[in-house]
Formats: structure tokens, C-alpha cells, sequence
């Protein structure tokens, strides 16, 4: 394991999600996702856990491809329904380009993730961030797995109360979520309000500066690992140009 610098890891984010917009060949895509890869062993980050996240969104890459198809209708067509074409080469590649791009930017933000909450915070501060800002992400990022508990919750009331959701059509199942929904977004509101009231009470923004006991250091591995990730980046797009 390679122990980097928070801002570290959000730099080697930001270029290799930036660099993932601007590829348009599959082969880049795929050199750029197995850097990613190599980048996510070295810092430890859980390759497999990740990879099973990517499988949720199957369903989700598969319809891009489709719909990438339907509307590109350049190169030879696949599959076709009488004289339409479904299924085109030229919108197969450009649905496995989004796929490899959404891919990489899911596991960039892994990387980032892997530093932990109050280490991004910290990190977000010391990059000249608002300490506003800083604050607010790390909130949203607390926050996020709180909704899902609430809303998990409610569903396995609702379970327990002898609704099959598996039975359940799908017009009655949409309107089911909704009202399981509003009492999760309620009990978040009142968790806002508590902590707001909390940061309040302990002088939040009564300076326009907030010391921390923890101080973080950029090393000279940390600025190695950005120039080595820059010049592999750089090298992909001008193999991939010729």
C-alpha cells in the first residue's frame, strides 16, 4: 500500500477523469481504465468491491448502448427490425466508450473515497477550498449513507407489514416508494436541523479562518505520483492520435 496525500489522490482523480472525456477511442478508454486499475492496487482501494458496485449499473450500460445505436446510425448495422437498424457497429462503440468512461469515473472517485471523510475535508482545505465548502461535502458525504438507512428502514417496515414487492405491479410499486420516501426525507430535514443547530453552538464561521489539529504534507512520493499518472495519461493520448 502507498499512504499519498489527500490532495494527491483528488489530482490523479481530476486528470484521469478529464482525460477520460477527451478520449474517444475505445482502445484509450480501456488503456486509461487499466491504469486506473493499477492505481487503485497500489492504493489499496477494494478493486473487487468497486467492481461489484459496476455491476449494479449493467442494465443501466447496456441501455446506453442501445440508445447510442438507435441515434447513430453511422457503420454496418447489427441488428436490425425489418429495415430499421437497432444495433449499429458505429453505436456499439460509442455505447462501450460511455460504458469505459462511466467505469473510470466511478473508480477515480473511489480513489478519492479511499482517503476517508475528514481526510478529504482536510484535504479540500488545504487545496485554498472555503472551509464552507469543505465542510458541506463532507456533510453531504456523511449524510448520503444516513438516507439510505432511513429509507432501507422504511422499506423493511413496509415488508414486515406483509407487502411483497415483489408481487406488487409496477404503477402501485412507484407510488409505494413515494410514500416511503417522504417520511425518509422528513427524519433527514430534522437531522439537518440538529446538526446545524450543533455547528452553530460551537461558533461555526465566527472567524473567517478554522485551525485543525491534524496538518497534512505533500511528500515527494505524492508529487512522483502525479507526474508519473500525467506523463502515462499524456503518452496514452499521443499513442492513441497516431
Amino acid at each position: 500500500m502507498i499512504d499519498l496525500d489527500t490532495r494527491t489522490k483528488i489530482v490523479i482523480a481530476a486528470l484521469i477523469s478529464t482525460a477520460s472525456v477527451f478520449l474517444k477511442n475505445i482502445a484509450g478508454l480501456s488503456a486509461l481504465l487499466l491504469l486506473t486499475l493499477i492505481i487503485c492496487k497500489f492504493l489499496s482501494v477494494p478493486i473487487y468491491e468497486s467492481l461489484k458496485k459496476l455491476r449494479k449499473f449493467s442494465y443501466v450500460f447496456f441501455a446506453l448502448i442501445i440508445i447510442q445505436s438507435i441515434f447513430i446510425k453511422e457503420g454496418h448495422g447489427l441488428l436490425f427490425i425489418g429495415d430499421i437498424k437497432i444495433l449499429t457497429t458505429r453505436g456499439l462503440e460509442a455505447g462501450i466508450s460511455i460504458m469505459l468512461r462511466m467505469a473510470i469515473i466511478i473508480l477515480s472517485a473511489m480513489i478519492i473515497a479511499s482517503s476517508g471523510i475528514l481526510k478529504i475535508t482536510y484535504g479540500l482545505i488545504a487545496m485554498k477550498l472555503p472551509y464552507e465548502i469543505a465542510y458541506m461535502v463532507l456533510l453531504a458525504m456523511k449524510f448520503l449513507p444516513l438516507f439510505k438507512e432511513e429509507f432501507e428502514n422504511s422499506l423493511i417496515a413496509v415488508q414486515l407489514a406483509g407487502a411483497d414487492l415483489k408481487k406488487i405491479p409496477i404503477g402501485q410499486k412507484l407510488s409505494l416508494y413515494s410514500y416511503i420516501l417522504t417520511p425518509s426525507v422528513m427524519n433527514s430535514l430534522k437531522r439537518a436541523r440538529y446538526i446545524s443547530a450543533a455547528m452553530e453552538l460551537r461558533g461555526f464561521r465566527a472567524y473567517p479562518k478554522r485551525t485543525a489539529y491534524s496538518k497534512i504534507k505533500m511528500k515527494n512520493a505524492d508529487y512522483g505520483a502525479i507526474f508519473i499518472t500525467a506523463s502515462i495519461i499524456v503518452f496514452i493520448s499521443i499513442m492513441i492520435m497516431r
